[in-house]
């Protein structure tokens, strides 16, 4: 027969064994993981990289012919009766806004604004006139509907500059900033490796990029085909407006780059 003292005795000792042997595996195991860690994150490498850097900009210019003209014609209404210089706004808008649409531009591509102020609180009291301004902002995408739209406007005695200005969409623009971007970030390591090559050190990993989005959507305005100087005579005659001739325009772009050093 079995001695149960004996065997009381024994089952102590076997989970005093089993606790050990589990200490040693959870040692273990945390040592792996600190090894793993300590190689990934190379606290030795980067506190080296740290202390040294290089800061490069890359810098890049494309031209395009530009896809986008935007027209800003003005025109002023004045009369001692405020309501009939808001009709005559009125009427003016109306009239434009439809022939416009007659000539092919869509409801989104017409905006317009009016603004309005009474003389009577200037130092010319005896006027006593109110005036009005209607203003149009008209974009269009195409180069012959934009010629349309400039002959016509020539022949309704607007203000200021008749012809567009000629811009990039934002399609073609974002487009225009990734071929700028791959030429100024090549450009932006090429310099890097030439310090490196001239000055006697090695480009590492990149610390930081600061992405300039271009230095604009550089508008190229056209001359004066029309203001309120000429005649309202010649305004009439669609043969004195300008040719539409749209060239080409510049967008820039740069980038700048800190890499580390070895």
């Amino acid at each position: 027969m079995n001695d149960p003292a004996s065997s009381n005795h024994s089952e102590p000792q076997k989970n005093k064994t089993k606790l050990i042997i589990d200490y040693r595996i959870i040692s273990l195991v945390l040592l792996i993981i600190i090894i793993a860690i300590v190689f990934i994150w190379k606290p030795w490498t980067t506190k080296s990289n740290n202390d040294r850097t290089v800061s490069v900009t890359g810098e890049a210019s494309v031209t395009a012919t530009p896809d986008e003209y935007v027209f800003t014609p003005s025109y002023t209404f004045k009369n001692t009766d405020k309501t009939i210089a808001l009709a005559n706004l009125t009427k003016k808008s109306n009239e434009i806004t439809e022939k416009l649409k007659g000539l092919g531009v869509v409801d989104k591509d017409i905006k317009t604004n009016s603004s309005g102020y009474d003389y009577n609180y200037f130092y010319d009291d005896s006027a006593k006139q109110a005036t009005y301004t209607l203003m149009y902002t008209i974009k269009v995408s195409k180069t012959e509907l934009s010629q349309k739209i400039q002959d016509y406007i020539t022949t309704t005695s607007p203000l200021g500059e008749v012809s567009p200005q000629a811009s990039f969409s934002d399609a073609k623009r974002k487009e225009l900033e990734s071929q700028a971007r791959d030429k100024a970030t090549k450009e932006a390591r090429a310099k890097a490796d030439q310090s490196a090559k001239n000055l006697g050190f090695k480009v590492s990993n990149v610390k930081s990029v600061t992405d300039g989005a271009g230095f604009g959507n550089m508008y190229q305005p056209y001359p004066i085909a029309l203001d309120s100087s000429v005649s309202n005579s010649m305004a009439r005659d669609a043969t004195n407006s300008l040719v539409v001739q749209p060239g080409e325009n510049k967008l820039q772009y740069s980038v700048s780059v800190v890499y580390f050093i070895r």
